[in-house]
Order: structure tokens, then C-alpha cells, then sequence
């Protein structure tokens, strides 16, 4: 029992000194993706959006504490915003400038609110609309605060930023990817199986697309990969909440009473 101890202290301690290398970032990530793909296969709504929501934030965790640290996992980030930087033109600064320009903070969240009163007035219950705004915000002011914590030195590359510079882009991603994210998921509930896939995907090539206009313009991959993975989170734990709701949710063109999978909480 006495040499357990001084073992448990020097494996503590070992984690904590090398979290920002390859050999805690692999497993904690490979641990991240079979906790995420359980809570894809796990019966009961609840218990399966816990399992996403933990598994996106340990990945999360691990990002975060590379960029600080300028771990392993940064390791690509200076030569892909170096090879990006020698490949620029006209027309892509054009591109990604737009992209970035619709990514704005507050352009989301009145986004999320405009959204959230068309649905109102098309007789969609309120608490849809808010959960909506909700998660757009969440994801909004946890981007802001991950771009304080890990500073803007760290979090942007700096090589070419034409439309914000700062803590503001960490915002910018995960915001935008939340609305493009909980519109697919509204707009699919009470729709068949092909009509949610073709919304997904749109939804994932929007995500695409803004991540590249950020990479294009100097974020680094780590960074950008941080801002996903907030939009993740809100948007998993969004689409929990708008399983509270299914019932009261209208009933597609087809006449399906809600998506399958969107089970209402008991009680």
C-alpha cells in the first residue's frame, strides 16, 4: 500500500506536466471518440446527448490546453497558415472576407433572432425559438471567453486577417456554426430521413466553408478546430433541449408528428 501511493502521485503528476504532448493528447482523444460514438449508439436521448456533450468537451479540453501551451497538437499550424499564406489571390481574399464578414458576432445572434421570430409567427412554441437564440449565444460568448483565456497571441496566427482580429474569432466560428447547425435541426424535425440528411450536409459544408475562410485568413487549424467543437457542444446540447418540446412541435408537410430520435423527456 505504501509504494501505491508515491505511484498514483508520480502517474498524477506525469499527466499533468505532459498533458500538452503526443502521448496523454492520442489517447485522450481516441477516449473522446469512443465516448462520442457510444452516445451515437446508446439508447434513450438523454444518456446519448450526455455522452456527445462530454465526449466534444474533453476534445475540447485537450485543444485548448495545446494551443496554450503550444503542444503537439499545434504542430501543423504554422505550416498550413504558411502554405495558405503563399498561396493568396484576389478573388479567394474576396471570398474569405465575406465568409468572415457573415460570421460576426452580433450578425449571428440577429440571425438566431430573426430566425426565432419567423418561427413564432409560423405557430412554432416559443420555447424552440429560444432554445435556438440560446445555443447561438452560448456558443457566442464560450467562443469569447476561450479566445480571453488563450489569448489572442496563441489563438490567431496573425498572418492575414482582413475582417477582425483579436479573441473575437474563436466567437465568430462557433456562433455561425451553431446557426447554420440548429437550423438544420429545426428544420428537419417532422421531415423524412433524406430530407434531415440533404439538411446536415448543408449544414456541415457551411461549417466547411467558414472554417476554410478561417484558415485562409491566418486562424490556425487548432483554433479553428476549438471554435468547431464549441458549436458542437451547443448545438448537442440544443438539440437535447428541443427533445423536451417534440410534441408541441407542428407537424411537417408529410404529416410526421416529429423527427424520430427526438423523444419528449418523461415527466
Amino acid at each position: 500500500m505504501s509504494g501505491t501511493v508515491p505511484l498514483v502521485q508520480e502517474m498524477v503528476t506525469e499527466v499533468m506536466t505532459e498533458t500538452a504532448t503526443m502521448e496523454i493528447a492520442l489517447p485522450v482523444l481516441g477516449i473522446a471518440l469512443a465516448v462520442f460514438v457510444a452516445g451515437m449508439v446508446v439508447t434513450g436521448s438523454g444518456q446519448a446527448s450526455g455522452l456527445r456533450t462530454a465526449a466534444l468537451a474533453l476534445a475540447l479540453g485537450i485543444v485548448c490546453i495545446h494551443i496554450r501551451d503550444g503542444g503537439w497538437l499545434t504542430g501543423a499550424d504554422r505550416p498550413i497558415t504558411s502554405v495558405l499564406a503563399a498561396h493568396h489571390s484576389a478573388g479567394l481574399d474576396h471570398l474569405a472576407t465575406v465568409g468572415i464578414a457573415l460570421g460576426a458576432p452580433a450578425g449571428a445572434i440577429a440571425a438566431a433572432a430573426a430566425a426565432g421570430i419567423v418561427l413564432i409567427r409560423r405557430g412554432w412554441p416559443v420555447p424552440v425559438a429560444s432554445i435556438m437564440l440560446g445555443a447561438v449565444m452560448a456558443a457566442v460568448f464560450a467562443g469569447a471567453a476561450l479566445g480571453t483565456v488563450l489569448g489572442p497571441g496563441q489563438a490567431v496566427a496573425g498572418v492575414w486577417q482582413p475582417g477582425d482580429t483579436g479573441n473575437a474569432v474563436l466567437a465568430n466560428l462557433a456562433g455561425t456554426a451553431t446557426v447554420l447547425g440548429m437550423a438544420a435541426v429545426i428544420a428537419g424535425i417532422g421531415r423524412r430521413r433524406t430530407r434531415r440528411t440533404l439538411l446536415a450536409a448543408a449544414a456541415v459544408i457551411g461549417v466547411v466553408a467558414l472554417a476554410g475562410a478561417r484558415l485562409y485568413a491566418g486562424m490556425p487549424l487548432t483554433g479553428v478546430a476549438a471554435g468547431v467543437l464549441v458549436a458542437a457542444i451547443c448545438l448537442t446540447v440544443g438539440q437535447a433541449l428541443l427533445a423536451m418540446f417534440a410534441s408541441r412541435v407542428p407537424p411537417g408537410p408529410l404529416g410526421a408528428v416529429s423527427e424520430p430520435g427526438f423523444v419528449p423527456a418523461p415527466g
